[in-house]
């Protein structure tokens, strides 16, 4: 009887001991999908970076605007001043 009651014993100390192993190889697994991620998603947000930098700039503000709105630079005898009030 005690030998029935330490083989269970250590046979319920492996099943946790594997347990525990299978469970810490799911979290590496979960760890290293979600720093992939992290990695792809840092990756896109410097290329939104780049194209905020690149579309705001005033020289492409320039061109947008005289090639889709047909707008072309003032000459100075066109612009007036007006004060304020």
């Amino acid at each position: 009887m005690k030998l029935f009651g330490l083989v269970f014993v250590l046979a319920l100390f492996g099943f946790g001991v594997v347990m525990m192993r299978i469970e810490i190889n799911r979290s590496g697994r979960n760890i290293s999908q979600l720093q992939n991620e992290v990695e792809i998603k840092e990756a896109r947000n410097q290329y939104l970076q780049l194209e905020i930098s690149r579309l705001s700039s005033p020289g492409n503000i320039t061109r947008l605007a005289q090639e889709k709105l047909g707008m072309v630079p003032a000459k100075p005898h066109e612009i007036v001043l007006l004060e304020e009030k």
